[in-house]
């Protein structure tokens, strides 16, 4: 459906990309880009390579969609299409506000394409109308253990905002359809452009595991999988000695890991958590026997980190 000619287009240009709000042409450029990213995308969102049309459709003042496109210097053959950026849930009246949502399309996704274009949709919607959305605030929610896309967000200086439980019913990566935890981050006009990775923003659940007897072991991997799968976090490793505390560039990494991790460790490793901007649970392999053992770890992982969020 053509788009009404009181809706303007919008659209800006940085370095590498730009971006612009949707048009009937981009569909098959569209379909191409969803079908050659769709085993990556697929464990956090759902794949449709036929839905640029259903946006097009929904196209109004509560409804923008824009595409980020390559420049002609970093192009790649195929397509030219780096994501997609929904701006839904507009208000107006006292709010000023949306809803970003988003995926990056292959070859492009992860060299640092997406976040440009990203930042730039940002800014169209804190510009000034009519060039702009005028808006005061924008806010995106991610599954706890999408860790890539919680530190896209970080990297342009969105804070965490709260959590919503059972959030939205997706499939996982192999199909199962849930009410899926997500965390908000959002950011506004005042702040923006915003410091990347605010420390003191991060309070994700941090459970240490440690090994039963030095070097963890495949029962000792297993179980701090199991534990991560349960609190929906990533499984990370420290750089420095199994025994001891990690180093300064651990602690750095854990303070980057906004949705919360498992940390394995070595026996009689640990995490410093003097002054670090996580709260963490120190528990053993022992304490992760059986399916019970694990979700109980999980959900003190979880009060905690609650409880000392700002």
């Amino acid at each position: 459906m053509p788009l009404s000619a009181e809706l303007r287009p919008l659209s800006a240009v940085g370095e590498r990309v730009r971006v612009d709000t949707v048009v009937e042409t981009d569909v098959p450029a569209y379909r191409r880009a969803v079908e050659t990213s769709r085993e990556r995308i697929r464990p956090w969102n759902p794949v449709n390579p036929d839905d640029l049309a259903f946006h097009l459709r929904r196209q109004s003042d509560e409804h923008r969609t824009f595409l980020v496109r390559a420049l002609p210097h970093v192009r790649v053959r195929g397509h030219d299409i780096v994501g997609k950026v929904n701006l839904t849930g507009i208000q107006r009246g006292r709010a000023f506000s949306g809803v970003l949502g988003y995926d990056a399309y292959d070859p492009y996704a992860g060299k640092g394409l997406f976040a440009e274009g990203l930042r730039l949709v940002v800014d169209v919607a804190f510009a000034p109308m009519p060039h702009g959305l005028g808006l005061n605030r924008v806010e995106a929610a991610v599954q706890p253990g999408n860790v890539r896309s919680a530190g896209l967000l970080r990297s342009l200086g969105f804070r965490r905002r709260g959590a919503y439980p059972r959030y939205l019913w997706l499939a996982d990566a192999e199909g199962r359809d849930a009410w899926r935890d997500h965390v908000v981050y959002g950011v506004d006009r005042y702040d923006w452009p915003a410091e990347p990775y605010d420390r003191d923003d991060v309070a994700g659940p941090v459970v240490v595991v440690e090994a039963g007897a030095g070097e963890p072991g495949p029962r000792d991997v297993a179980a701090a999988r199991a534990l991560a799968a349960e609190m929906g976090v990533p499984v990370l490793r420290p750089t420095g000695p199994a025994t001891g505390r990690p180093d300064a560039a651990w602690a750095e990494r854990l303070a980057d890991a906004a949705t919360g991790a498992v940390v394995l460790v070595g026996r009689g490793g640990g995490v410093p958590s003097t002054g670090a901007p996580w709260a963490h649970t120190a528990v053993t392999t022992a304490d992760l026997d059986g399916p019970s053992a694990v979700t109980r770890v999980a959900l003190d992982a979880h009060r905690l980190a609650h409880a000392t969020r700002r």
